[in-house]
Order: C-alpha cells, then structure tokens, then sequence
C-alpha cells in the first residue's frame, strides 16, 4: 500500500521521528525529512532520504521543503507534524524568558504544524488524497482513569500549545475530508526517546522507564492508522499510554 507513498516528516532526526521515518521507508515510502538538528543528515544518510535541516516555523524553510518534494517526486501523499520542544515554563517566570519560551514552543508545536498544512493541503486536493497526522500528547488526552485535565504544573505553554493543536486538527478533518484527506493527532504519552530522558534528568525511576513505550512500538501504530486509508476515521485524537498496550485504538463514535 505504500510503495511509491511520498512522505514528509518534520523533527525527524531523533527519538519518534526517526522511528516513523524508519518505518515508512522501510514500508516502501519515499521520505523526505526535516529538522533543525544538523544530525538529521546521519537519519537520512541511512535511509537514503531527501533531507532539510531548518526550523519548521520558518515559512521560508517550510514552503522550500514541500517545493523541492514536489519537484522530485511530483506529490504530497503524507505529511506527518512530529516536530515539537518543551520547556519547563510557568507564570511565575521572567518575563523576557516568557516571550522567548512562547516563541519557541509555540514556533515548533503550533506555527510548524501550521505552515506545512498549509503548503500541502493544496497539492492533497488536487489529488483528492492525503494523509495528514499531527503529534500531540497525553496531556491533551488522558488515560483511562487519569485526572491530567486537572494539569501538571510548569508545562502551560507545551500543554497550551498541544491543546491549540487540537484546533488545527479537527478543523482540517472537516474541511478536507470531501477530498478524502484525513487528518488526526496522535496523543503520544512517556515514549523512551533523547527528549524525554533530557526532561526525565540523569537518573530517572527504573520502575518507571519501564513502563515507556518505544519509538518504534509508536511507528507501529502510525502504520496502522494509514492502513485504514481513506475510509478510516479522521478528526480522531488516538491515545498512547505509557504502562498501557501500545496500540490503535477503535475509532471514536
């Protein structure tokens, strides 16, 4: 089903980045990735994928990459929004660090996810096909049982910015889906990636890293969502959950 797929996935030089574009090209996608990390060139080196090493909330860098996508394989059939930062913010911080921190989580999490929607939604029209699938979090989508709704305390801008996420994602579902593109977030929960450990500190809980998904458990998922094609569900956000089975859920009613 994938072979010849285009795919481009943004913050993919490491952790469930790379793991997704290991997946698709190993199912036969044409990737194409981006980063602003200059390592994304080892990722693509071993994949022999395109790559382009800029920040995805530069509108500059965004419109270049889907250009030279187009330019060399003649479409967009999947864009996967996996770049993203987090910081430790909270509304007791300075100010000037304020307006940088905002800059920058919401540049990745919400104004990248923002631009290359934008520059492909048209080509996916035009083909009447796409797949668009944003990375959000558990946070956005708790697990069963768990009251994170109520917050976590020294995360607002990353927590704002994932549930300002959700209003790109289900909008989109809405006005592409009579162009059979669907559009979904992956809420991903406490996934063992270089993120995650530099948050996690130098000696994280032993009991709890086990509990972590895998990047590559995640990239399973993502398959699986794409196998439903265009038939499948659209709007959805997919909860991924940390000490619970890593996989895709039933669609929501």
């Amino acid at each position: 089903m994938f072979n010849g797929k285009v795919a481009i996935i943004t913050g993919a030089a490491q952790g469930v980045g790379a793991a997704f574009a290991t997946r698709l090209a190993l199912e036969g996608c044409k990737v194409v990735l981006t980063d602003q990390q200059e390592k994304i060139q080892t990722v693509a080196s071993t994949l022999g994928a395109s790559y382009h090493v800029g920040n995805v909330a530069d509108a500059t860098h965004v419109k270049s990459v889907v250009d030279a996508t187009v330019s060399d394989f003649g479409t967009v059939d999947i864009l996967i929004n996996n770049a993203g930062e987090v910081l430790p913010t909270g509304p007791s911080d300075d100010w000037n660090k304020s307006l940088q921190d905002f800059d920058q989580i919401f540049g990745s999490n919400i104004k990248g996810t923002f631009l290359f929607g934008r520059a492909v939604a048209p080509i996916m029209i035009k083909q009447n096909s796409g797949e668009i699938i944003n990375v959000s979090t558990d946070h956005v989508k708790p697990a069963p049982g768990s009251n994170r709704h109520h917050g976590h305390g020294h995360m607002d801008l990353y927590n704002a910015s994932k549930w300002a996420l959700n209003g790109l994602t289900f909008d989109w579902a809405k006005a592409l889906a009579d162009y059979n593109i669907r559009v979904n977030n992956l809420c991903i929960g406490a996934t063992d990636t270089e993120m995650l450990r530099s948050w996690s500190g130098s000696n994280p809980d032993p009991k709890l890293v086990n509990t972590w998904m895998k990047p590559e458990e995640t990239a399973e998922v993502l398959v699986q969502l794409l196998l439903e094609g265009s038939k499948g569900r659209t709007g959805d956000n997919i909860g991924l959950y940390a000490g619970h089975p890593c996989v895709l859920p039933k669609a929501e009613e």
